[in-house]
């Protein structure tokens, strides 16, 4: 098992402008059913059954805003996001809640720095996301996969775990 991360961070409501608090945590054995009865999200989170999965949830009713599997990689220092997604009401320029993504992806640079990897995450994104990810989250490329480390690491976290 990788990480608990229970400190709760800021979700923003852009219709309202206001922030709700939401909590990263593995995801429960109930939970399997909801995601893959609910319809909200794309992938086939069973595949990852295996893996470290985390949910990212609100506090105040603990909806599913978010999924993450990670993959720790010791012999090449670095956290690997295997997948990420949003839950489908809160992706695009309508969306309910922001930040979410934003959120999952600071989650595994303070993981990786409690790791001693110098904060060093890795991800294989769709190739239509390659730019956003770069753009809104400052990764960098490495052949075909992004990835983050040091400061814009510290950053992310900073921008999404503690200043909300």
């Amino acid at each position: 098992m990788l990480l608990l991360y229970f400190h709760p961070m800021k979700i923003l409501e852009p219709a309202s402008g206001k922030y709700w608090e939401a909590a990263i945590a593995p995801v429960k054995p109930e939970d399997w059913i909801t995601i893959g009865q609910s319809g909200k999200f794309s992938f086939d989170w069973e595949e990852e059954k295996g893996s470290a999965v985390y949910t990212i949830r609100l506090i105040t009713n603990k909806e599913i805003l978010g999924l993450l599997s990670l993959e720790d990689i010791p012999a090449e220092l670095r956290i690997h996001i295997r997948l990420l997604e949003v839950n489908k009401a809160d992706r695009g320029k309508k969306r309910r809640y922001a930040n979410v993504a934003g959120c999952l992806i600071a989650f595994a640079c303070q993981m990786a720095f409690e790791k001693n990897y110098d904060g060093f995450v890795s991800l294989f994104p769709k190739s239509e996301l390659v730019e956003w990810y770069k753009t809104r989250y400052g990764l960098n490329s490495m052949g075909r996969n992004l990835y983050t480390e040091l400061e814009n690491s510290d950053r992310l976290i900073q921008k999404y775990l503690i200043d909300g």
